[in-house]
């Protein structure tokens, strides 16, 4: 058995078109990609080794906007040496997975086949390492995030935990990317007919799933656009 050398494999530049979109599922609204990111912050970052393998880990994500540029804010345990990976080669990708289904061909008035409906956030971008200042500054305004909706906030402060971020700054890192580019999909049945989009919401409703009502109401949202237009 011959294997080829890794440095035969010349690196890919990247392409215009890198997520395989049919047109009809295209979604390149910055305001709509940006709300799909918010509403799935916890994303899955991946980048390549010394070697060239891809490695991934899942994180939650600060999403901002200024202007047209996008920038995701995130943090590293220092045990995971993905971290590093940044300092080699910036070039990252993260993924924003949405609400996704099955759909049953049972559910068509047409024939059709098995697939699945789903909302997915490819951003591309560089990232770069922060400091122990900024990674402290993340943390805080992490949990400031996600302690808003609850009844009574946590706060390292008032719950007398001291320089709670600085404590935590030997074992994590923090890191932004910008975005160079957001390739949005929306899967929810566009190239079907309007009877067969009725037909799959009246099916997805049966359900109890959480996942099967998200894609519903996307598609009924895909619907009112669709007879407004008639």
């Amino acid at each position: 058995m011959s294997f080829v050398k890794k440095q035969d494999y010349p690196r890919p530049k990247l392409r215009e078109n890198i997520m395989h979109i049919p047109s009809s599922f295209k979604e390149d609204n910055p305001t709509k990609l940006l709300e799909i990111m918010q509403e799935n912050a916890f994303a899955t970052i991946i980048t390549t080794d010394p070697d060239g393998l891809p490695v991934a880990t899942s994180l939650p994500f600060l999403i901002k906007q200024k202007n047209d540029q996008f920038t995701l804010q995130a943090h590293f345990a220092k045990a995971n040496p993905q971290w590093e990976h940044l300092e080699k080669n910036k070039q990252v990708l993260v993924t924003f997975n949405g609400p996704h289904c099955y759909i049953s061909p049972t559910w068509y008035r047409a024939q059709g086949v098995p697939t699945w409906n789903y909302v997915a956030v490819h951003a591309y971008g560089s990232a770069t390492l922060f400091d122990n200042k900024r990674t402290a500054a993340l943390i805080e305004t992490l949990s400031d995030k996600y302690e808003a909706t609850m009844e009574t906030p946590w706060k390292a402060q008032s719950a007398g935990v001291k320089n709670y971020a600085e404590n935590l700054l030997d074992h994590i890192i923090g890191f932004e990317i910008t975005v160079h580019k957001l390739q949005g999909k929306v899967k929810i049945s566009q190239n079907k007919t309007i009877d067969d989009l009725k037909s799959v919401v009246k099916a997805l409703q049966q359900s109890s799933s959480e996942q099967e009502q998200k894609i519903a109401q996307l598609i009924q949202t895909q619907l009112k656009k669709a007879t407004n237009n008639e």
